[in-house]
């Protein structure tokens, strides 16, 4: 009984491991690429442990619980039901006698108390809830053979304390490895995050957009095209409103930025209240528009400095279409160029001469 119950331990915890190499292959792959391969990973877990029961007083038994209890809480009903639709199934083609009750009540009934209980929660981390949880989804799966066996009350009671403490256990024991888990992930999140962003506004630093650039310029979709813009007369509000004020108003700016960002947009800061945009359009036109656009939202933006003050913040944008065969520093120096033009030309403006 020992082994069996090592057994599906360590049936889970390769299964964990195996999803710990396809999280750190996640940015590699397409959302539903790794969706898919998540639910092949849990489905063949699950369905191993079928043919590893774990035998107590002539009663066969198994932990395929577990991992959907788990994928439930942490990866949401499309997973998770998509993997359970898979391994009833299995189960039931399997055929035998305890066949519809292992799928209704060891797997099916557990896994939407789990979706019921969470369904209005927004934080999963207490540990009493787990334990909730967990006791809950056990006591689903096992109480039912009070009912369907003769004599199942006396049976229930004979295995009661073995096949509870080995679920809590194996749960637990496949909890702490997730958390840990979890745990390094968040800080590997945070520490990319450190190099990757400008602290001050949360857009690309200078370094880690070059660097994006870089893939993006050998892998050409549409046209590309590189804009510098920068604030006008951004001393003039540092030295009247101080820096502190001048601080707020990248941080404003940058807000807009961001609500811009999409698929074929990409903004860094690029240095003091200067930032760098990478765009993707069909033609030079629409790259205009675009940009335009921006620099009319930002015109018609009121930035606060206090609660009862505003100020008006206008840009200056350098446009200069990135060719495949230009190295990148050039087409940033070509939009250099436009800006000082826009900006020798009155400001508030937007040059391009691609």
């Amino acid at each position: 009984m020992i082994q069996s119950i090592l057994s599906n331990l360590a049936i889970i915890l390769l299964g964990h491991l195996c999803m710990v190499m396809l999280v750190n292959q996640k940015r590699r792959v397409s959302n539903t690429f790794f969706s898919v391969c998540v639910v092949l990973l849990f489905s063949a877990v699950i369905i191993s442990m079928f043919y590893l029961p774990i035998n107590i007083d002539g009663f066969n038994f198994d932990l395929r619980l577990i991992p959907l209890i788990f994928l439930a809480i942490f990866r949401g009903w499309k997973i998770t039901l998509s993997t359970l639709i898979i391994v009833c199934t299995w189960r039931y083609f399997m055929g035998g006698v305890g066949a519809m009750p292992g799928i209704i009540a060891g797997m099916a009934g557990p896994t939407l108390f789990v979706f019921l209980f969470y369904a209005f929660k927004k934080e999963t981390n207490k540990f009493y809830e787990k334990l909730f949880v967990i006791t809950v989804c056990w006591f689903i799966s096992d109480f039912p053979i009070v009912f369907i066996i003769p004599n199942g009350w006396e049976v229930f009671k004979g295995f009661f304390f073995i096949r509870y403490t080995s679920f809590l256990v194996v749960a637990f024991a496949y909890y702490t490895f997730i958390q840990q888990e979890h745990k390094k992930y968040y800080y590997k999140v945070q520490l990319e995050r450190m190099a990757w962003y400008d602290q001050l506004t949360n857009l690309f630093n200078r370094r880690k957009f070059m660097e994006l650039m870089e893939t993006k310029q050998h892998n050409p979709a549409k046209n590309q095209f590189i804009a510098l813009m920068d604030i006008d007369h951004f001393k003039k509000i540092n030295d009247t409103y101080g820096h502190l004020v001048g601080d707020d108003v990248l941080m404003q700016l940058s807000s807009i930025y961001n609500e811009k960002i999409n698929d074929h947009m990409m903004i860094g800061r690029y240095g003091g209240e200067e930032f760098i945009m990478y765009l993707e359009a069909d033609t030079l036109d629409e790259a205009i528009i675009t940009l335009e656009n921006l620099r009319q939202c930002i015109r018609n933006t009121t930035f606060k400095i206090d609660c009862a003050y505003h100020i008006p913040i206008t840009i200056s944008i350098g446009l200069a279409k990135l060719e495949k065969n230009l190295p990148l520093k050039d087409a940033i120096q070509i939009a250099d160029q436009h800006l000082y033009i826009a900006k020798e030309r009155g400001r508030d403006r937007l040059i391009c001469a691609c």
